[in-house]
Order: structure tokens, then sequence, then C-alpha cells
């Protein structure tokens, strides 16, 4: 057999396996559809529609949905992106709600006790959110760069869709849209991508998603259709987002600033003043010993002069 009708095989193998693994009872996502408006001052305003099936596994009160909002950008910095959850449906009727802080991010908790859906069924929840500070801006392009499907999901997806709209109508063969799939950090190609009119572009998905699989999109459009931020406003969440860093280094410039005013006070030595011509050694000291304060080393001249003063204390006798 060769090689490329091995790979076939594998292949469908594998989605034979996943075909049947969807087709088996149990909870999963039927449907992910998002639906995005770019703003021109650069706020997303998100709409995500996610159509279940609950048996009351994992989904008992609800669903959640993390979403991360802490990254690092490519020269290690922290960057923190706002997220200000609108509200949230359940088959179009508003739904109790709350968020919790987690390692990276936040997590939006739908349903409680008094609200709870009836199990085993079908429903859809719509989630409405703003998120800021997700298009980053190039030389000659900027870009929308963004985790539309998380890979924090425990179920599989069986379709899912995205549909960004920019704040004008570029023209078609100005916008680039591509994507990935798969876990966190992989590229794999399950979509397809199309700018289906000026100023919109779609993305499907063209293989199921397993759990903790997600999709990436990426959306490259000309500069000046989203506002750039402003230097001061670049410095400003320099500062907010790293705070901690910031404190660190105060704390290391104050601990500086004492340590040199401490040497200043304590640490020089005094002052020597007027300096008087003296034209006698000082008493008790011999011309080796001044010669090894001035030198600070003990060099062959210490050693002669020592030897003469031991001649003439009569410690010695010269031939």
């Amino acid at each position: 057999m060769s090689r490329t009708l091995r790979a076939w095989s594998i292949a469908l193998c594998l989605a034979a396996a996943a075909s049947v693994a969807l087709a088996q009872p149990g909870e999963r996502i039927l449907e992910y559809a998002i639906e995005v408006a770019v703003g021109a001052d650069g706020v997303l305003d998100v709409a995500e529609h996610i159509a279940v099936r609950a048996e009351g596994n994992q989904v008992r009160r609800g669903i959640y949905r993390d979403f991360p909002t802490r990254y690092r950008d490519r020269y290690g910095n922290n960057v923190v992106v706002t997220l200000d959850v609108r509200g949230v449906e359940r088959d179009g009727v508003p739904e109790p709600w709350f968020t919790e802080r987690r390692a990276n991010g936040v997590r939006i908790n739908t349903g409680n006790d008094d609200f709870l859906p009836r199990l085993p069924g079908e429903y859809r929840y719509t989630l409405r959110y703003r998120t800021t500070r997700q298009i980053g801006f190039f030389a000659d392009h900027d870009e929308l760069y963004w985790n539309a499907i998380g890979t924090g999901w425990d179920f599989a997806i069986e379709s899912g869709s995205v549909e960004v709209r920019l704040p004008e109508p570029v023209p078609v063969e100005r916008v680039e849209a591509e994507a990935y799939t798969g876990p966190q950090g992989a590229r794999g190609r399950g979509y397809a991508a199309s700018v289906v009119e000026p100023g919109i572009a779609r993305w499907e998905l063209t293989a199921p998603l397993m759990p903790r699989e997600g999709l990436t999109i990426v959306l490259s459009f000309p500069k000046g259709v989203v506002a750039e931020p402003t230097q001061a406003e670049r410095a400003g969440w320099l500062l907010a987002d790293n705070r901690g860093v910031l404190a660190a280094l105060a704390g290391f410039a104050l601990l500086l600033f004492y340590v040199v005013r401490r040497w200043r006070q304590v640490g020089r030595d005094p002052s020597a003043g007027v300096v008087i011509a003296r034209y006698e050694p000082p008493a008790g000291r011999s011309p080796a010993e001044l010669r090894f304060l001035k030198r600070r080393r003990y060099d062959m001249r210490c050693f002669t002069s020592d030897l003469l003063t031991a001649a003439v204390d009569g410690g010695v006798r010269i031939e």
C-alpha cells in the first residue's frame, strides 16, 4: 500500500470514528454561531449563539464560557483586555448569569437553582458581550486575531460559524480571512473562510471539533478602518497592565536611593582637610610601614628599608 493511500485510509478512519462518537447520545454542542461587529473605535460587540444537548451530567443549571483576558505581547509585557457582559438568554428568554475570576480571565456562568432547564433537552443560549483591545496594528495593515471558539469546552462541537462585520464596507480584495482549528497552539485547517461581501467575512467549520478543540480566526484589513490608539493610550495601558513589575522596579529604586544616601553619610572617607608639610616621619612608624600604607603592598623597597632599619637598630650586621 502506498503512503498516500495509507494516509487517506487513516484520515477516513478518524473521520468515521468522529462521526460515530458524535452520533452517540450525550451532552454536546449542536451549533456554535458567533456574530461580531467591529466598531470604528476597536470595540467588538459579540453575540454567541450556542445550541446544546443537555442531559444533566455536566450541564445542570446552565453552561459556562471561559474568556481569556490576560495575554503577553511579543515583548513579554502583560496585556489585559476588557470584557463587558451585556446579557444572557436561553431560548430567547433572559437567563440569570454571573461572572467569576479565573487564572487568566473570566468565566461567564449561566442559570441558577431557581431557573433550571428541563433535562434532558436541547437549548439555545445567547451570550452578548463587548471586549476591547483585540485589534493588532502593524506597519502596513491591521488585524483581528481572535480565539472565537475557545479550547476550554469539554464537549464536542458538531458545527460552528463566525461572521465578522467591519465598521465600513472594505473592498473584498483588500480583506484576507484565514483561521486555525484544533487544540491550543494547533494549526488545523478544518474550516472554510470567505469574504462574502465588502466588509463582511465568514468562517464555517468543515469538521466537528472534539473536546478541548477550538477555532481561532485571523482577519486582515487596511489601516485606517479602525482608529489606532495613541502613544499616550498605549503608555497608560502598559502602566496599568504591568503594575506588579512597576512596583518591583519602584522598590528597587527606593532601595538603591537608600543605599547611596547611607554611603554618602557614613561610607565615604572623611575630608583630608588642609595638608601641612611634615619633615619627619610619624613617631613609632618605620619607613617600610609608611611605604606599605601608601602602596598597599609589600615590595622590595619595603624589604630593603626593613633590612636597613634592623641594621641601624643592631639587629643585623651588613658586611
